[in-house]
């Protein structure tokens, strides 16, 4: 692994939230995890608390679903700018208890139903809305973490979005289901790269899919960018099947244990990822033991 840094990433905040009792609705019909800055801010900072704990030094903010799109569907459309100004002081609560130095990152996500390239709106909207959600976070954040994206103009759009506030941008792309170096729009990961390559991102990476999926697609990454690479799974690997699903969470698949998560993100790191981090269903003990193994 010779002597490059690795800077380890949080993991999944909506799962550990609901490991301490807070409602997280479904992520296709509500605000999932967005629920519990207004429900349970104190424990949105505890789950940020764990992490850093676990070794995480970049957290990000609880925004995912702090979009336009989504918040008008429960009525709170006008609520854009408080929450997400709310989801990034709340993570940098816990950074500044934690005593630790820990840069704070906040999502410019899908701005509808995550996996759904179908759904992803016309370009001038899509500028609308990342324009409007990466002007409030900007001034606020160390990082703006594109990611779970599906689609390479929607990834465009949101890069270009970030780098217009002159703040330090890492794009990343979610896989579909449990085909290998597809996008669920159907592009392959070269494709996606080559729509963004002009683009002066900070980092490039892959996100929200099996951890199988993201060790088959580190080296391909690592052989396209000349810049940081890395990735942040779910602790899971998808299985084959008959079938070609866009959402990970309805594939055929195996749960990773600490343990098994941790010999994944070390292959990832022997490929070349530098940041390093977990997804849906990883929870702190899993950054942990990938912690205890890069030290």
């Amino acid at each position: 692994m010779g002597a490059r840094e690795v800077i380890l990433l949080d993991g999944g905040t909506g799962t550990e939230l609901r490991e301490r009792g807070v409602e997280v609705p479904c992520h296709r019909t509500s605000i999932w995890s967005a629920h519990a800055l207004i429900a349970a801010p104190d424990e949105v900072v505890a789950v940020h608390r764990e992490y850093i704990e676990a070794g995480a030094r970049v957290v990000t903010a609880c925004n995912y679903a702090v979009t336009p799109t989504l918040l008008a569907r429960e009525g709170m459309g006008d609520r854009v700018e408080e929450l997400s100004v709310l989801a990034v002081e709340l993570a940098r609560r816990a950074a500044e208890e934690s005593g630790e130095e820990v840069r704070v990152a906040a999502s410019l996500p899908p701005l509808d139903t995550s996996y759904r390239a179908d759904l992803v709106a016309p370009d001038a909207e899509l500028h609308a809305e990342y324009s409007r959600i990466a002007e409030v976070l900007a001034p606020r954040v160390d990082v703006l973490l594109c990611e779970t994206l599906s689609l390479s103009r929607e990834a465009v759009v949101a890069a270009e979005c970030a780098l217009e506030t002159g703040r330090e941008v890492w794009l990343s792309w979610t896989l579909q289901g449990n085909r290998p170096g597809l996008l669920p729009g159907g592009e392959r990961l070269e494709e996606a790269f080559a729509a963004a390559a002009h683009l002066p991102v900070h980092a490039h990476m892959v996100n929200c899919c099996g951890a199988n999926l993201l060790t088959e697609a580190m080296p391909r990454l690592a052989a396209l960018s000349d810049r940081p690479i890395g990735g942040y799974a779910n602790a899971a690997d998808a299985l084959p099947g008959d079938f070609d699903p866009l959402d990970p969470e309805e594939v055929p698949y195996e749960d990773l244990d600490p343990i098994a998560y941790a010999d994944a993100a070390l292959r990832w790191v022997e490929a070349g990822a530098t940041l390093v981090g977990g997804c849906c269903h990883t929870r702190p003990a899993h950054l942990d033991e990938v912690r205890r193994r890069l030290s």
